[in-house]
């Protein structure tokens, strides 16, 4: 049998079965085919800080002693190893603070920062003996007057160069005693005075304490003065009067050849009498707020001029201060 098919009718036959086959394929591309999406990856490796080691230190006792000197001022050098396992690149030896303190904030501290009252109490020195070693030497300046005790703290910080900070306060060392005096004017004198003048005030005699220890009596020893022309011509010690702080003019200690004791002028709280006169360390600088006004005492003298046997000249001697901590 002869079938006869019309082009149109081909060309509509040829168009249904191309998509009849491409129509599955369409389908199973959209369902099946893989969809890429971008996303981001982060990694973070965190900065450690670094450690600080002092080997000749140990918590808990003293590990070496200061001894300070008298009116002046001393170095302790503290040298530390700090180890950063990020590569000794990463310590800002230059942020190294060693700090000696003795009590909570209200108490003595003294630093190598030359910003601490505005002046310069010492540097530091650096150098790397391995890859992730910097050891630090500091110095720290020690005044006469700091406390003597046995648990001054070691406080040591230092820094990184992503801010990191190691920090070590086990270093426990001690400052000792040092007793020391000195008088800045090495003499008082009396002008325009007359014979039977009372209560006549000399010029202020002040004593330094330049230690740190504190003393509980201060004793005046005096004699007679005695005429530079006519030698046999005396003023007795008895004669002269001190006191601590010129309130009244007279008023205080008769003196005497042998060592008299200054009174406070204020009662005592117990209701006793007059305290010993104390000098306690410390400095006058302002610098040092917590123990300013503290380190000196003036002495005041008074004279009762006999109003006989005395011809006009010069009379002179010589007298001692005593300062004595009664155990």
């Amino acid at each position: 049998m002869i079938i006869k098919i019309k082009k149109r009718d081909l060309l509509i036959a040829t168009v249904f079965a191309v998509f009849a086959v491409l129509i599955p394929l369409i389908y199973a591309v959209g369902e099946n085919t893989p969809r890429i999406q971008n996303f981001k990856v982060d990694l973070v490796i965190s900065n450690r800080n670094p450690t600080i080691n002092v080997s000749n230190l140990t918590g808990g006792a003293s590990s070496f002693s200061v001894d300070t000197t008298a009116g002046s001022d001393v170095k302790v050098l503290i040298s530390f190893n700090v180890t950063d396992a990020d590569g000794a690149g990463n310590i800002n030896a230059s942020t190294a603070v060693v700090n000696f303190t003795l009590g909570d904030t209200s108490g003595q501290y003294f630093s190598n920062i030359s910003a601490v009252a505005s002046s310069e109490f010492g540097t530091c020195g650096n150098h790397s003996p391995s890859a992730t070693v910097v050891v630090i030497n500091c110095s720290v300046v020690l005044p006469y007057f700091a406390n003597a005790s046995a648990v001054w703290v070691i406080n040591i910080s230092v820094k990184d160069t992503f801010g990191g900070t190691g920090r070590n306060d086990t270093g426990i060392f001690t400052i000792n005693t040092v007793s020391g005096l000195s008088l800045p004017i090495t003499f008082v004198n009396f002008t325009n005075v007359n014979l039977g003048q009372q209560d006549v005030p000399s010029s202020p005699l002040t004593i330094n304490n330049t230690g740190n220890e504190d003393f509980d009596t201060i004793n005046v020893s005096a004699a007679l003065l005695r005429g530079t022309t006519t030698t046999t011509e005396t003023i007795a010690a008895t004669s002269f009067y001190a006191n601590i702080t010129n309130a009244t003019a007279g008023l205080g200690v008769q003196l005497a050849a042998t060592p008299v004791t200054l009174r406070e002028l204020v009662q005592s709280t117990s209701g006793t009498g007059l305290d010993n006169a104390t000098l306690v360390h410390g400095h006058s600088r302002s610098a040092y707020t917590l123990i300013k006004d503290k380190g000196n005492r003036t002495v005041f003298f008074w004279v009762d001029v006999p109003s006989s046997s005395l011809s006009s000249q010069l009379y002179n001697a010589t007298w001692n201060i005593i300062v004595i901590n009664n155990p």
